[in-house]
């Protein structure tokens, strides 16, 4: 059954800034070739870590100048920086400029050839609980987010040989973005904000991609399964190019959807996917 439209289709080369959209991409089993191919590894903390932590990340932007292959390990990517800086991955250039940006030592890390370890990510284990709903995004008194699904191994499971923060393909549709605006209409439900790397154009009312949890989807040649709907942090909050920082974001998600927007996906048929491919739900 067709249930929407493949509207935009996005690749982020390094965790947390901001990404490039294609018109075609190859899926493979780790996603679309070369997403979170590169990500930011803190000296003084001895870990990989992100724009919650590091929000000017956020300001960044990168591409590759040429295309990843499944198989291989990251291609240099080229990040430009706020000023308009452009920078590649592999550069001392580059380590230097962030470290500026950021206030702190810092390098940057690539994804190795399918079947390698990557570099160890700095998690919340061990943080105070007031340090890990600010990096939620949530106030005190506001529920907590449903993160029962991640547990410790699980997420040590998802997390081998990858920068993802869960699976490998995260989708969402404008109906869910449109909704989300009608019911805050003050704010700018701008799709770069969640990140997602399918943006789904479809009919359907409400949160729609919440109802394929479980099922599998045809994207082009490719085949995705469903995991779960996708828990948000800070991340959505914060400022990107032309989009100011806004906390009302993450309060409409609190009292609306459970912190939820958007669903997580794992490739389960290799296949080729572009801009304008339908989308069907096959079980």
């Amino acid at each position: 059954m067709r249930v929407g439209t493949l509207s935009q289709l996005w690749r982020y080369p390094v965790k947390s800034m901001g990404g490039e959209r294609l018109d075609t991409a190859a899926l493979s089993l780790r996603g679309i070739p070369g997403d979170r191919g590169w990500a930011v590894f803190d000296e003084s903390r001895s870990g990989v870590t992100t724009a919650k932590r590091l929000p000017p990340l956020r300001a960044c932007r990168a591409r590759y100048p040429s295309e990843p292959d499944s198989r291989l390990g990251s291609p240099p990517a080229e990040i430009t920086l706020p000023d308009g800086t452009m920078v590649s991955t592999d550069s001392a250039e580059a380590t230097l400029r962030l470290g500026e940006l950021l206030g702190r030592a810092v390098s940057l890390c690539p994804l190795g050839p399918a079947g390698s370890e990557a570099a160890p990510r700095i998690t919340a284990a061990g943080e105070s609980p007031d340090t890990i709903r600010a990096l939620m995004g949530i106030l005190p008194g506001e529920p907590e987010a449903d993160l029962s699904a991640f547990t410790p191994e699980r997420l040590r499971l998802l997390r081998h040989g990858n920068f993802f923060d869960a699976y490998s393909i995260h989708l969402i549709t404008r109906t869910t973005l449109r909704t989300l605006s009608r019911l805050a209409p003050e704010s700018d439900w701008d799709e770069r904000r969640f990140r997602a790397n399918l943006l789904v154009e479809s009919d359907d009312d409400g949160y729609p991609e919440l109802a394929w949890v479980g099922r599998r989807l045809r994207v082009g040649t490719a085949l995705i399964e469903v995991v779960m709907g996708c828990p948000r942090c800070v991340m959505v909050t914060l400022p990107e190019d032309d989009l100011p920082q806004d906390h009302r974001i993450m309060r409409t998600l609190v009292r609306e959807t459970r912190h939820t927007a958007g669903i997580y996906a794992s490739v389960v048929e290799e296949g080729g996917v572009r801009e304008g491919d339908p989308v069907e739900v096959l079980d």
